[in-house]
């Protein structure tokens, strides 16, 4: 990120310049008040960190020159004095301050504040393209007075990515309509369930939007990438030295950032058993309190969690609260796989085909009768995720008038590339259901047993990003019994 430091003592300015620096941000550092003005007027810096006190033009007034200006009134600026002048600070707070730092500047504290500018201006910068974007398909729609009210309506959900919902299939549509009867009642919470790569996600946001694009933010947390000792302060916040290493000040958690709009939990299985009560109270009671606090805060955003593992299955077994599950039940949606959805299927991939065609700058005009075949046929474990990845680099090696089956290549379970070719009757009926999420391709020709269980392995390694213990339960088998087969003992 682009970050502007003006302070006229030069030791601190070398300082700043440096730490920030090694944050591997682009720094241009400012002596001199007045000529960092006259180039934060002409160029935009997402973040400018200035002193309070300097001759010429203190940061109080800089502050107000760069708020007043088309150009740097969407910076963030963070004021620095080493005078603990309270009262100033809440002066430059009131005036449109990001956030002040105290001399001496504490490396972390400030790493804490620069971080927190660049998530505040990624959303700035994704508001301002979703409302430029819908202005724009606005302005199309009252020029071209002869589209019906729905195109308009589809034009607008474009802007969200919840235009791309193809629900030709009944499933699918009365998905849809629930989604959208549970969008009129935002106090009701909702669990997404559905294999990887169904668009879970792109079914919150219908469920968050509704048929229009709300200007409520939408707060995505995806509870298998955070570590479970860090996850209560990210989700409730934290007060003043809650915890070793907590931000001097505190700082709001993600359900006060999502305000009256929508937090979505994603992965919800991965959520740690001692806050899931918690997330039960918020639930019931709509109150939280931050890490470390003692003050009532109240919750008024909606709550949607998606999951791609059976949590009725993990709650007999212990690994899921019971009562947080059926409280999560009460909006309830389930995404059918793909290769349930053969209505879908030609829509989805056509839409795809074009989508990629426009980017990428090539020539299709449609797909071959062979190659959807080919795509109609195949059991799309991945779904649609797996479709959309196929069909790009279908795109992205070749070209021509129509997509062929040539062109399309699908992930065998041994991880190699399967054959392009349109399968055989013979091929297709030796395609064996594997559980839920995936098939099993037998090959003609005699194999090997051993290298298909290890190839199975592997695969469910990947799957589960190389975490043992989940691929030893994912496969049904014990940790010890996974070692043995990974070290080569049978």
């Amino acid at each position: 990120m682009r970050i502007m430091v003006v302070d006229d003592n030069d030791q601190s300015l070398q300082s700043l310049s440096l730490v920030l620096g090694d944050l591997g941000h682009d720094v241009r550092a400012f002596s001199d008040p007045v000529a960092a003005f006259e180039v934060a007027t002409n160029a935009f810096y997402p973040l400018i960190i200035t002193d309070i006190r300097m001759p010429g033009m203190d940061g109080m007034e800089l502050l107000t020159r760069l708020k007043e200006h088309e150009l740097a009134k969407d910076s963030d600026i963070v004021l620095i004095t080493g005078h603990g002048d309270m009262q100033t600070a809440i002066d430059a707070l009131r005036r449109g301050a990001y956030d002040y730092l105290n001399k001496p500047i504490n490396a972390r504290e400030l790493a804490a504040v620069v971080d927190r500018c660049v998530e505040h201006q990624a959303l700035r910068l994704e508001n301002l393209e979703l409302k430029t974007r819908m202005e724009e398909k606005v302005a199309e729609a009252t020029r071209d007075v002869v589209k019906s009210l729905e195109e308009v309506k589809v034009h607008l959900r474009q802007v969200t990515g919840i235009g791309e919902i193809v629900a030709n299939a009944p499933p699918m549509r009365r998905l849809v309509e629930e989604a959208l009867i549970i969008h009129a009642n935002p106090s009701v919470p909702v669990l997404i369930e559905g294999e990887t790569g169904t668009g879970k996600e792109v079914v919150a946001r219908l469920v968050h939007h509704g048929e229009t694009v709300s200007p409520e933010p939408f707060i995505a947390i995806n509870c298998a990438a955070i570590p479970h000792e860090l996850f209560e302060s990210e989700l409730f916040g934290h007060e003043p030295g809650a915890f070793t290493g907590s931000r001097a000040g505190g700082a709001p958690g993600k359900l006060e950032a999502a305000g009256g709009g929508t937090i979505f939990l994603d992965e919800v299985a991965e959520l740690p058993l001692t806050l899931q009560p918690k997330l039960l109270r918020v639930l019931e009671e709509r109150i939280f309190y931050r890490l470390g606090g003692v003050k009532k805060r109240t919750f008024s955003a909606r709550v949607i969690c998606a999951a791609n593992r059976d949590l009725s299955d993990m709650v007999e077994k212990g690994l899921f609260r019971r009562d947080l599950y059926h409280r999560l039940r009460v909006g309830h949606l389930r995404i059918i796989p793909l290769r349930e959805r053969g209505e879908d299927i030609v829509t989805l991939a056509e839409m795809v085909l074009q989508r990629e065609t426009e980017r990428k700058k090539k020539r299709f005009r449609g797909i071959s009768a062979d190659a959807m075949r080919l795509l109609r046929t195949y059991p799309w474990p991945g779904n649609v995720r797996e479709m959309e990845n196929t069909i790009e680099r279908a795109v992205l090696m070749h070209d021509g008038e129509y997509l062929l089956p040539e062109h399309l290549h699908f992930a065998s379970p041994d991880g190699e590339k399967a054959d392009a070719a349109l399968p055989s009757d013979a091929t297709v009926a030796a395609r064996i259901p594997f559980g839920k999420n995936g098939w099993i391709h037998l090959p003609d020709a005699p194999f090997s047993l051993d290298s298909l269980t290890d190839a199975v392995i592997r695969r469910a390694l990947d799957r589960i990003h190389g975490n043992k213990s989940k691929a030893a339960s994912f496969l049904g088998v014990s940790r010890y019994a996974l070692h043995r087969r990974l070290s080569g003992k049978q």
